[in-house]
């Protein structure tokens, strides 16, 4: 079985064919992937096999390899699993202490350490300044999505111009880009730890507490007020109520096709009510409303 002179199979591309691996425990599944642990090489560990054949899913599992193999490189200021082997579809992880919080997108009021250390975490990677290569590249085009996003009537038009102005001015820094609980590990007495970098790196100030602020405010406000708070503080309060918008614009795209399926009316409900709030917000902050 070939091998490169870092240890990295470069003939493995699913846990079937992954040689030694034992003790194995399914972590979770999804309809992209699934996620174990295990004892590989007589480590612990976690694997990942991508599932889907999306060619989203695809770049953003081979985008996650790209970056744990650049904090390999630079290591940050914070725990970062190892990369061990990484292939196609197959990518394997030191297995660190700590469980996930929560696996809900909007999970209930979680405990106090827990915020709390998911909101640290997310300052954390803000402060860090990234070498030149992949970690600093912009995640995304957000001009183009604020213009896709207003041509599909997910935002109404007077809008879009002050989203376009706020991100265009924005400082840019380092994010994880999906910060779910599901996507932490929690261990007593340690700092929580960010796993799953699929979308990190650069975004406009504040995009990453926005986005926690309204996975988490859906059953604890005061999380998000925390959040607002923060990005306040630090002088982004304008970009965090601009990136409220758009997070909730993309919220409401990705659980149309599911309404049509699960009835959930009071988080539709919810969901329409906070981007009334957070529409009217942007307004006010460029005195239209």
């Amino acid at each position: 079985m070939a091998s490169t002179p870092g240890g990295f199979l470069t003939d493995v591309d699913t846990l079937l064919d992954l040689p030694g691996l034992q003790q194995v425990k399914q972590l979770r599944r999804t309809d992209k992937a699934v996620t174990i642990a295990g004892r590989w090489r007589g480590q612990d560990v976690v694997a990942k096999q991508l599932t889907s054949s999306e060619r989203h899913w695809v770049k953003r599992f081979a985008h996650e390899v790209s970056v744990y193999r650049a904090f390999a490189t630079t290591p940050p200021p914070w725990r970062v699993p190892r990369l061990h082997h990484a292939g196609r579809r197959l990518l394997i992880i030191d297995g660190l202490p700590g469980a996930s919080p929560h696996t809900d997108r909007y999970p209930p009021r979680l405990p106090e350490p827990v915020v709390a250390g998911m909101i640290d975490a997310l300052v954390a990677f803000a402060e860090w300044q990234p070498p030149p290569g992949l970690l600093s590249t912009l995640t995304t085009n957000w001009p183009a999505r604020i213009r896709r996003y207003a041509a599909a009537g997910n935002l109404p038009g007077d809008v879009q111009q002050p989203l376009l102005d706020a991100v265009a001015d924005a400082p840019l820094v380092f994010g994880h880009g999906d910060p779910l609980a599901s996507n932490a590990l929690a261990d007593p007495g340690q700092p929580l730890v960010f796993i799953d970098f699929e979308f990190a790196g650069m975004y406009p100030r504040g995009a990453d507490l926005a986005l926690l602020g309204l996975w988490l405010g859906r059953h604890d406000p005061g999380a998000e007020r925390r959040c607002a708070q923060i990005a306040e503080d630090g002088g982004s309060l304008h970009t965090y109520q601009a990136m409220r918008v758009l997070w909730l614009a993309r919220e409401q795209r990705l659980y149309k096709s599911l309404f049509d399926v699960v009835e959930d009316r009071e988080h539709r409900q919810w969901l329409d009510d906070q981007t009334a709030d957070a529409v009217t917000g942007l307004r006010r902050a460029v005195g239209r409303g």
